[in-house]
């Protein structure tokens, strides 16, 4: 698995996590325990989803972070944070 310099960049900016094992445990975890696009049930949040997701490339929602992967989930690519009136309690 493996994080491009941009997603890198982005949870360092974006989720203040600066070291790559952290980073690579987090989009693990988003990987294994995230909810997919199809798992979603809130039109607002699908609706934020796709306005973010580039062709071919699959999603995870975890603790209230989108994750933009590889479709063959090898290469995360970014990572955006919820807006608050979509986040989870």
């Amino acid at each position: 698995m493996k994080l491009s310099k941009h997603s890198k960049k982005r949870m360092k900016e974006r989720a203040n996590i600066k070291s790559e094992a952290i980073q690579k445990n987090f989009f693990k975890n988003a990987l294994k325990y995230g909810k997919s696009l199809n798992d979603c049930e809130d039109n607002n949040l699908i609706k934020f989803i796709k306005e973010k997701t580039r062709y071919n490339c699959q999603i995870k929602v975890y603790k209230n972070w989108v994750f933009i992967y590889s479709k063959n989930a090898h290469q995360l690519y970014t990572m955006y944070e919820l807006p608050n009136e979509l986040k989870e309690g």
